[in-house]
């Protein structure tokens, strides 16, 4: 589209929105170097809404709402059972309004189809050639990155379009938004937010849709999708106003820890990031905080974080540092994602190569090794978990129940800064231990030169899209290794679920606040030393009923986090990681954020006071709820009204 003729369909856009003439150009290109940052601005970030526009927007929300100042004022905008507008309202914009914003945008505005609509006679586009293909690669989240609003846990979407062929069933929007803006500039940006808090509307952003409860999804709602912004740029020499001097990058919304990973060795530095390697790097990693492998050295990832732009609620594209809305500044980094604005990039500082040991092995039971013998093993690494995060190590593991056995999978160890000599003797106590009690095994122990070639060999994607289970977590204090009674009874919670039959997985890790920086990120990480994963088992699959999957929810709630959560209580620096939680965790906010949740909750009515932002569990949403009937657990398959 034409410049002129952009501006010509903007302005009429904008007498929509605002029901004003617009007598100022609306688009505006700044300088790259229209930032406080030491870095410029991306290309896409160039691409703004003039100021007097955006002014001009927020000013006249009430109107748009039907309330006068006065009303708003007086608590009546804020009035119990207030909901969004939902399709089908009167409210709800025309195909010619949507049409109108599909223009403004250069054709960035996409209906939603959800993703196994091809398995389904009922949307038109049946093929089951094509439903074969999705069904086949349903648990690849590269599937789900590539779609618009497709999420990776099915469970929480409320299950109304699975990727089975059924010609005759049914496939619904569910909770997937009703339509996802493709942005490539910040003004994209800009006009989806205004035109969703100017209309009452759902807002919710996705990159990945990794999150597995569900914060990128909403019914009714208005998409930012943001994954095709994949700038990264190498600064040799930043300077930023914390004091930091040295190597940084600079990362787009739409990055994945991959691309990170790959930048970064290109570079021959390091960069923090998570094992999972198609989550979004910029957006929910760093706003859960992104606890890493090098964690040992750094602390979590948003502890490296220099300065963020962002969109914030009322429209504006603003910088986030140390010295320019430091408030803001301190929540993006670890305050939880969809909840303060629209992160567009993030500056981090990046690290000196260094070589890293690895070391994988599987152990179970057989012959001479029962259960309560693998037990004792198992029991030695967790003894050993001060000593292993005092040596900056990091490991991942599982502990598989399988029928009448068990087997521990270390995929792997991982120790930064280690020669194979110095890794031996960490582990040799352990390993002692191990053949001690007569368990036989050949760690695989390599010594890789940097990180991303030990990364590469050892991990990746996880498998995705589950409707056999419910997972949970918890994040274990260093306190119940300091006191031999909280081990005790710590351990023995354990070893008794495993020996019941249930599975779990975890890491030790350490990051504590190893970068002596001031943020959002969970007290529960600062004193984390062990990260445990659990589950419930969902009877029936895809077919489970709202009981089953209540059952199910209560399960993993009670019987598995329960016990873990008696050993590791929230006043003790227990707590859960929020992207990869119980989506039906008690006192949410204390287990997820920890002692920041106060401030956080603050900062939100500051700088999101009429609430455009809401993501389940995130910072302010115990004043919403998503009306989504009888499900089991929640989803976000409803009407989002004020609670």
């Amino acid at each position: 589209m034409a410049p002129i003729d952009f501006l010509f369909h903007l302005g009429a856009l904008l007498v929509l929105f605002a029901r004003v003439v617009i007598a100022d150009p609306a688009l505006t290109i700044v300088p790259v170097n229209s930032t406080v940052t030491d870095a410029p601005l991306f290309d896409f970030e160039t691409t703004q809404l003039t100021d007097d526009v955006i002014a001009s927007l927020s000013t006249r929300d009430q109107k748009l709402f039907g309330f006068d100042n006065s009303a708003v004022n007086s608590g009546l905008f804020r009035r119990s059972g207030e909901c969004k507008i939902f399709p089908g309202d009167e409210e709800w914009p025309s195909k010619e309004t949507w049409d109108r914003f599909d223009a403004l945008a250069d054709g960035a505005l996409i209906p939603t189809i959800p993703l196994a609509a091809p398995c389904y006679k009922n949307w038109g586009l049946y093929d089951a050639r094509k439903c074969a293909e999705i069904s086949k690669n349903f648990t690849n989240p590269y599937l789900h990155e590539a779609d618009p609003t497709s999420n990776m846990w099915p469970i929480f979407q409320g299950r109304t379009c699975l990727p089975y062929d059924r010609p005759n069933g049914t496939c619904t929007l569910g909770s997937f938004p009703s339509y996802a803006v493709n942005v490539s500039t910040v003004a994209h940006i800009q006009l989806a937010l205004n035109f969703a808090r100017n209309n009452n509307m759902r807002l919710v952003i996705k990159n990945t849709g990794h999150d597995y409860l569900g914060k990128s999804l909403g019914a009714g709602a208005l998409s930012i999708w943001t994954h095709n912004l994949k700038d990264i740029q190498f600064i040799e020499n930043y300077k930023s106003d914390s004091g930091y001097e040295g190597k940084a990058m600079k990362i787009a919304a739409g990055v994945t820890v991959r691309e990170v990973y790959q930048a970064a060795h290109k570079y021959e530095v390091t960069a923090l990031g998570g094992i999972c390697e198609s989550v979004g790097y910029a957006g929910g990693y760093i706003a859960g905080g992104g606890h890493t492998p090098m964690s040992g050295y750094y602390g979590m990832a948003a502890d490296n974080v220099e300065a963020l732009e962002v969109v914030t609620a009322d429209g504006r594209f603003v910088t986030a540092s140390n010295t320019s809305n430091p408030d803001l500044y301190w929540a993006l980094r670890g305050g939880g994602g969809s909840t303060f604005g629209v992160v567009t990039s993030v500056i981090i500082r990046v690290h000196p190569k260094v070589p890293i040991v690895t070391s994988s092995f599987t152990i179970g039971t057989g012959g001479n090794v029962t259960k309560e013998l693998l037990w004792e093993g198992i029991r030695k690494y967790f003894e050993m978990f001060i000593p292993f995060t005092d040596a900056h190590t990091y490991s991942y593991f599982w502990i598989w129940a399988q029928n009448d056995g068990l087997q521990f999978q270390m995929v792997p160890f991982f120790a930064p800064n280690h020669t194979i000599d110095s890794f031996n003797a960490l582990v040799k106590p352990w390993f002692d231990r191990l053949h001690e009690l007569g368990i036989q095994f050949t760690p695989k122990t390599t010594l890789y030169d940097s990180f991303y070639p030990a990364y590469n060999e050892n991990w990746g994607n996880d498998t995705v899209a589950g409707l056999t289970a419910l997972p949970g977590n918890r994040l274990f204090p260093r306190g119940n290794w300091e006191d031999p009674e909280k081990f005790k009874k710590m351990f023995a919670v354990l070893r008794n679920q495993s020996l019941s039959g249930k599975s779990m997985g975890g890491y030790h890790q350490a990051p504590r606040n190893r970068m002596n920086v001031d943020n959002a990120v969970s007290s529960a990480f600062r004193h984390v030393i062990s990260f445990l994963i659990g589950a419930a088992i969902v009877e029936g699959a895809e077919n489970a009923t709202a009981a089953e999957l209540q059952k199910a929810t209560d399960s993993l709630t009670y019987d598995v986090l329960g016990p873990w959560r008696e050993v590791a209580p929230e006043s003790e620096f227990g707590g859960s990681y929020l992207n990869e939680a119980n989506v039906m965790e008690p006192r949410w906010q204390e287990s997820f954020y920890g002692t920041q949740y106060p401030r956080l909750l603050e900062l939100k009515k500051k700088w999101d006071p009429k609430s455009v932002f809401y993501a389940t569990t995130a910072v302010g949403s115990e004043e919403w709820e998503v009306r989504d009937g009888d499900q089991g657990t929640q989803t976000q398959n409803g009407r989002l009204c004020r609670v």
